[in-house]
């Protein structure tokens, strides 16, 4: 859930470790939770006066379309932090799970399934040769 990984990060970064290393810690922790792709964006003062965006990301991940309302979770969280205000958004794209308890029940619209070969032999072909045979004069 993004969510609470969002929470996490927050709390990550209020306890004083370093932007990089908490944002890369929660992208790790999604991707090992079976999460298609993540990405996690932070912006604000970090470690200057000047404010900057840092985007973090990993996987795949959609951002088009009718498969984003189903396959995307997203939260956007506001960190008090001493220079000023941290802004961290966090995007997660589940995998596909039939039963519906992981991830979306719905399949994604362009996922291809590919079915194994039947072991029939293949229908004789009867055309006849002389068809085929080039006659003299055409081109």
């Amino acid at each position: 859930c993004a969510m609470a990984q969002c929470e996490s990060l927050r709390f990550k970064l209020l306890g004083g470790l370093a932007a990089r290393r908490a944002c890369y810690g929660v992208i790790r922790f999604i991707m090992e939770n079976g999460a298609k792709g993540c990405e996690v964006i932070i912006s604000g003062k970090l470690r200057a006066q000047r404010a900057k965006a840092m985007k973090f990301k990993d996987g795949y991940l959609i951002s088009t379309g009718e498969p984003k309302k189903h396959y995307i979770s997203e939260a956007v969280r506001h960190v008090a932090m001493r220079q000023g205000m941290l802004g961290i958004k966090v995007k997660i794209m589940m995998s596909h799970d039939p039963e519906g308890k992981m991830g979306p029940a719905m399949p994604m619209p362009d996922a291809v399934v590919i079915h194994e070969p039947k072991d029939e032999p293949p229908p004789m072909m009867g055309a006849p040769a002389e068809e085929y045979q080039q006659q003299e004069g055409d081109y």
